[in-house]
């Protein structure tokens, strides 16, 4: 804790203070106009004091830049906000990668902080492109593999279903809509890199949530201890059901995973007003719907959290470390963001626009 002494004192000169800070600062006026940098920022964009103060942020960038839009949301909406993977260029036209903290000073002024992002980190981004790629092509390899045994299995369900006792036909026919499903996304493999998912129509989430949690209460979560907690208000989704359900299929058996006789909790609810700011868009998403999948397990490995749904990162022994890059990728292409918060326990928030959110977009 900062002693009540130094916080007091008048003798910090607060000018070296920032200038020792090793992010970028600067104070820009309502008109872009740079007022202050520090010595952090004159290395960030390649020049000195002398030149930068007084002038004006497009004088150098771009005028559709992203910063700019930051920028207005910040003065518009009075609130800090932080925006990542925001592509600039110094004086000399080199391009750099940062994330950047916009906050408000006072009425006709705000703060920004840059904080580059290493070149391992940009590195890193191109190797999960390539590792996309990958995946695609190795499914395409995969695919016809698969068809073929998913049709001695389906045969055999139909089978058996003309001979099992009543009560025991829905294991058979969750058996049959399963293979049909599982087909299905294999016919349409590449939607991994691709984004093929065609088959969308209006969709209450509940449909597949409870889906899942059958499916889910007759295989692999049979010990579980699986809690509804579900809002009936919400609205519907314009989304593909079988990718939804390969979504939540994945989630829970996660979580069925972290802890074989746990809790699941799945929650849904709408926030109203739920608007997010992402990086490379000029718009806020309208992502009101949220889907939390809880488990009461160990968490995540703190080693992997940061590329958790990147394709071959995996916390299992024997994980290929795909699921979750297909999680991510299908979520995406509904126009959704997924996020994870993992201390003690699990959990994975889907967010999702409604059907008129996504329509009015």
């Amino acid at each position: 804790m900062i002693s009540k002494n130094i916080t007091q004192s008048k003798n910090i000169n607060y000018y070296q203070l920032l200038n020792n800070i090793p992010s970028a600062i600067l104070l820009i006026d309502k008109n872009h106009n740079i007022v202050f940098i520090n010595y952090a920022g004159e290395v960030l964009l390649g020049e000195s004091i002398k030149t930068l103060l007084n002038n004006n942020l497009k004088n150098f960038l771009s005028l559709d830049n992203q910063l700019f839009s930051l920028i207005s949301q910040v003065q518009r909406q009075k609130y800090n906000a932080t925006q990542f993977d925001i592509n600039i260029n110094d004086f000399n036209k080199k391009n750099l990668l940062v994330d950047v903290e916009a906050g408000i000073y006072d009425s006709s002024h705000i703060i920004l902080c840059f904080h580059k992002r290493a070149i391992a980190e940009q590195i890193d981004r191109s190797i999960v492109q390539k590792n996309m790629h990958s995946v695609s092509g190795l499914s395409s390899l995969m695919a016809h593999e698969i068809k073929n045994p998913l049709s001695g299995i389906k045969g055999a369900a139909q089978l058996l279903n003309d001979v099992v006792n009543i009560e025991d036909k829905d294991l058979t026919s969750i058996i049959i809509d399963e293979v049909d499903r599982i087909g299905e996304l294999v016919s349409r493999v590449n939607s991994v890199s691709d984004n093929n998912i065609v088959n969308r129509t209006t969709i209450n989430i509940h449909d597949v949530l409870q889906r899942v949690n059958k499916i889910a209460k007759n295989s692999f979560a049979k010990k579980s201890n699986i809690v509804e907690l579900y809002d009936p208000s919400l609205p519907e989704i314009y989304g593909d059901m079988n990718a939804l359900i390969q979504v939540f299929l994945n989630l829970i058996k996660n979580a069925a995973e972290a802890k074989e006789d746990g809790d699941i909790i799945i929650q849904t609810g709408y926030r109203h007003g739920y608007n997010i700011k992402v990086s490379g868009s000029n718009n806020k998403l309208k992502l009101p719907i949220y889907i939390h999948i809880k488990d009461n397990g160990p968490g995540i490995p703190e080693s992997i959290k940061n590329h958790l749904f990147e394709p071959f990162v995996s916390s299992k022994h024997r994980g290929s470390g795909l699921g979750l890059s297909i999680v991510s990728s299908i979520i995406e292409e509904h126009g959704g963001l997924i996020e994870l918060n993992s201390m003690k326990n699990t959990v994975f928030t889907v967010l999702l626009p409604s059907y008129k959110d996504k329509n009015n977009g």
